[in-house]
């Protein structure tokens, strides 16, 4: 295991919010933001690890995710306080959400925050959203891209639902789909021959950069 994990899994578990702060920034010093917010992707998959083995508890899972949404808080504040850092807006939309059900949203916090330091106008809806509720929000938003994350197995067969109803609206948006599932498992099984799977936020950066050759209807594994 990445030393770096399993320090920064030691300050999260321990609830040391700025600790961890300062521990993200002085390893992710001079990079991309793709690299901090991939250190907390890592890092909360390895503590989710230590609680399929027991070896932490239900609490201490909980203790690290508020702990994980802090930094995550900080990193926006920090990007906002220093807009040179953000791109100008692209007048482009985008929606992220995890489906009913699921309740470890931090991916898609973390994905809607790196849209928006590169100038889209981005929207995280957060855990556990009922269908219904995606497509009235997306009907009034009207993004180019909905991103939906998955994350347990048994959440799978909604994956198929959710697409074919976001697929529908008029203003043809994007869809992706991501989530650790989309590392382990072969969502474009599950999914619409037209879905965007992504595996790892380094396609993400990949999507943002060639978004302007991107066609609905069309289907890319970026």
């Amino acid at each position: 295991m990445n030393f770096q994990v399993e320090e920064l899994s030691k300050l999260l578990l321990n609830g040391k919010v700025m600790k961890a702060w300062t521990y993200l920034e002085t390893v992710t010093h001079g990079k991309d933001s793709i690299e901090f917010y991939d250190a907390l992707k890592e890092t909360m998959y390895y503590i989710g690890e230590l609680w399929e083995e027991n070896v932490i508890t239900v609490a201490d899972e909980h203790v690290a995710s508020h702990v994980c949404k802090n930094l995550l808080s900080y990193k926006y504040y920090h990007m906002m306080k220093h807009p040179h850092g953000v791109l100008p807006l692209k007048k482009k939309k985008a929606m992220f959400f995890c489906v009913e059900g699921e309740e470890h949203d931090l991916g898609v916090h973390m994905i809607a925050n790196y849209f928006q330091e590169n100038g889209w106008e981005s929207q995280c809806l957060g855990s556990n959203l009922p269908l219904e509720h995606a497509l009235d929000f997306a009907e009034k938003f009207h993004p180019e891209i909905i991103g939906i994350s998955v994350n347990l197995a048994y959440n799978l067969p909604l994956i198929n639902k959710y697409i074919n109803e976001l697929e529908k609206l008029p203003f043809g948006p994007t869809i992706l789909v991501g989530g650790k599932l989309a590392e382990s498992h072969d969502l474009e099984f599950h999914c619409p021959p037209n879905t965007m799977v992504i595996r790892n936020l380094t396609e993400i950066e990949g999507l943002i950069k060639h978004v302007g050759t991107v066609q609905h209807g069309n289907a890319i594994n970026v």
